[in-house]
C-alpha cells in the first residue's frame, strides 16, 4: 500500500554499524553473501531494519553510481534520500535515471520485508525539497508466524531472485522467449502509472537498433560524456566499491586496465555503436519502461524496473541496457515514436537467454550508506 509523505525532520550521522573490518570486505563478493537465515529474528527491530538493507542496497542503479542514502528509524522504518554527489551531470543533467535508481532500492525494500513478513508502506515526498528524504518506507515488526498476507505473495516470489540479478552484455541467444514467459513480464507493469512496451518485431527492433547506434555516435562524440562515463569506469581487478569493473564488459588484461584512459580521451562511437546495435537487433524481445517525466514518477519507473529484473531472473531470463536513445532528447523524440509509446521512454532494455553468466558489479558497506538518529 502506498501513501503520500507528510514529512519526517532528521538529525543525520553516520551510524557506522552493521559492517565488516576493511580488510575483510571483498565488495563483488560480500554484499551478495547475504543470508537470510542470518536475519535477527531475535534481536531489535532495529537491527532487522539494517538486515533488510543488505538487500535494497543490491539494487541497479545507473552505472553502479549507488546514489542512495538510508536512515534507519527506529520505531517506524527506513528513510531513503538523493545523495547527489554521485550524479552523472552531463549522461543524466535532469536527474531522471538517479531517482530511478532510488526508486529500484525503494522495491528491494518491500521485497525483502515481504519475504520477512513485516508489513511494509511506501509514503512518497511530493514537497519537492530535496533536503528531506525522497520516500519513506514504513515497516512494522515481522507478524506472528512469519507468514506475509496473499497479497504479497509475489514480492515474496521475486525474493531469492535479489542477490543474482546482474545486467549481462554479452551476446544472448537467438531462442525466442515463450509468449507465457512474456505475459509474466507484461504483468510487472500492472497496477502502474507507468507502463511496459515490448517489441519483439524483428523489423520494429532492426529501426530502434540503428536508433540506439546512431544515439550513441551522437554521445560519444562528446568529450564531457566520455569525462562523466570514465568517471564510473572501473579496472579489472578493482578495490572500488561503485562503478562498473572491465569483466561486467567482458574485459580483460590490458584492456581492462586501460578502460578508464580509453573512455575518457578516445571516441569510440562507431566502434561501440556497431556492436551496441547488432546486441539490439539480435535481441528476442526489446522492453521500453515509459511514464511521465516527474520525480514521483521515475520513482515509481524505478519501482517497474526492478519488479521488471527480478521477474526476469526468476524466468531464467538476462538483461541489459540500451539507454542511449533515452538520454539525448531528439533521439528520445524518435523512440517514443519508433515503438508508440503513449508517454514517454524512461529505459529500454533487452532481454533473453544467455549462456554466458553476468559478472557482479560491486557494492559499498551498509555502514557507508546509512545515517540515522531522528531529530530529538
Amino acid at each position: 500500500m502506498k501513501t503520500t509523505f507528510d514529512g519526517i525532520e532528521m538529525d543525520l550521522h553516520d551510524d557506522g554499524s552493521g559492517g565488516l573490518p576493511a580488510a575483510e570486505y571483498d565488495p563483488l563478493r560480500t554484499p551478495y553473501d547475504v543470508r537470510e537465515q542470518d536475519f535477527p529474528g531475535e534481536k531489535s527491530f532495529s537491527d532487522q531494519l539494517w538486515f533488510l538493507l543488505h538487500y535494497a542496497v543490491l539494487a541497479p542503479s545507473t552505472h553502479n553510481t549507488q546514489p542512495w542514502r538510508f536512515a534507519v528509524l527506529e520505531s517506524e522504518g527506513i528513510a531513503l534520500y538523493a545523495d547527489y554527489s554521485r550524479r552523472m551531470p552531463v549522461i543524466d543533467p535532469g536527474n531522471r535515471e538517479l531517482v530511478i535508481s532510488l526508486g529500484a532500492a525503494l522495491f528491494n525494500l518491500r521485497v525483502a520485508a515481504a519475504h520477512f513478513a513485516m508489513p511494509c508502506e511506501i509514503a512518497y515526498n511530493l514537497s519537492g525539497d530535496s533536503e528531506r528524504p525522497v520516500a519513506v518506507a514504513r515497516i512494522a515488526p515481522p507478524l506472528l508466524g512469519g507468514r506475509s498476507c496473499p497479497a504479497e505473495e509475489e514480492l515474496v516470489s521475486l525474493f531469492p531472485s535479489i542477490a543474482g540479478r546482474h545486467t549481462n552484455r554479452n551476446p544472448f541467444l537467438l531462442s525466442r522467449v515463450p509468449a507465457s514467459v512474456m505475459l509474466r513480464l507484461a504483468s510487472c507493469g500492472a497496477d502502474s502509472q507507468c507502463e511496459l512496451v515490448f517489441s519483439t518485431d524483428g523489423v520494429v527492433n532492426e529501426r530502434v537498433g540503428s536508433l540506439v547506434a546512431e544515439a550513441e555516435q551522437h554521445q560519444w562524440a562528446d568529450a564531457g560524456f566520455r569525462k562523466d562515463l570514465a568517471e564510473w569506469i572501473r579496472p579489472g581487478a578493482t578495490p572500488e566499491a561503485d562503478g562498473i569493473p572491465g569483466a561486467a564488459y567482458s574485459w580483460t588484461g590490458p584492456v581492462a586496465a586501460l578502460g578508464q584512459y580509453a573512455s575518457r580521451t578516445l571516441d569510440q562511437g562507431l566502434l561501440r555503436a556497431a556492436h551496441d546495435r547488432n546486441l539490439c537487433v539480435d535481441a528476442p524481445g526489446l522492453i521500453a519502461v515509459t511514464g511521465e517525466d516527474s520525480v514521483l514518477h521515475w520513482l515509481e519507473a524505478g519501482e517497474v524496473l526492478e519488479r521488471l529484473l527480478l521477474t526476469v531472473v526468476r524466468e531464467g531470463l538476462q538483461y541489459s541496457y540500451f539507454n542511449m536513445p533515452v538520454q539525448v532528447p531528439q533521439f528520445r523524440t524518435q523512440l517514443k515514436a519508433l515503438l508508440g509509446c503513449s508517454a514517454w521512454p524512461q529505459l529500454l532494455l533487452r532481454v533473453g537467454y544467455c549462456l554466458t553468466p553476468p559478472a557482479p558489479t560491486p557494492r559499498k558497506p551498509l555502514q557507508d550508506v546509512v545515517l540515522s538518529q531522528p531529530m530529538q
